[in-house]
């Protein structure tokens, strides 16, 4: 497994993960392609495409804080799934650091999201019941509420706290400031 990360928005790499990206989130849950170019200019922010054998899997797109790191998006593709390429990618991310694993979760009000939930549980992530909405990845977009999901361990108030605040200044920023 390659993990290849991206920093521009024009090569063809890119443009078959956005695809992916497109079909994988719901708009409320995604940027638009503006807002993506100025995410990626960021030191912290990580657009990692993810290949087998050259032949494109998936990606997972994150930031890193201060002894943190959030899991923003995750996706593979639609004929990938099924196979473990998703595991590996989470396993592989969680051993390069020993830092939180944070990420969110739509709630468990239908199969889907009650299996992705229980993906990342198999995995070792403890799901946190912390009252919590997504900031709008998008202009004129909508909070949407989710769940917190963290590896190795539960999430403090104190962790949740710092987390939204880093949240809001390091990715919501590029929004506010369009």
């Amino acid at each position: 497994m390659k993990i290849t990360r991206l920093s521009q928005t024009n090569s063809k790499s890119f443009l078959q993960a956005w695809h992916l990206y497109e079909q994988a989130f719901p708009m409320d849950e995604r940027r638009d392609l503006d807002l993506q170019q100025q995410a990626m200019q960021n030191v912290n922010y990580h657009f990692d495409i993810v290949s087998i054998d050259g032949v494109f899997v998936g990606f997972i797109l994150w930031w890193q804080f201060k002894g943190l790191r959030y899991i923003e998006h995750l996706a593979t593709r639609m004929e990938c799934r099924g196979k473990g390429y998703g595991k590996s990618i989470v396993e592989q991310f969680a051993t390069e650091s020993a830092d939180q694993i944070i990420l969110e979760v739509e709630l468990p009000n239908n199969a889907i999201s009650k299996r992705r939930i229980g993906f990342y549980q198999r995995l070792g992530f403890k799901l946190n019941q912390h009252d919590y909405k997504q900031l709008p990845m998008r202009k004129n977009g909508a909070e949407v509420e989710m769940l917190l999901m963290t590896y190795p361990n539960a999430l403090t108030a104190q962790q949740l706290s710092f987390f939204k605040a880093s949240y809001r200044e390091m990715c919501y920023s590029i929004l506010t400031n369009s």
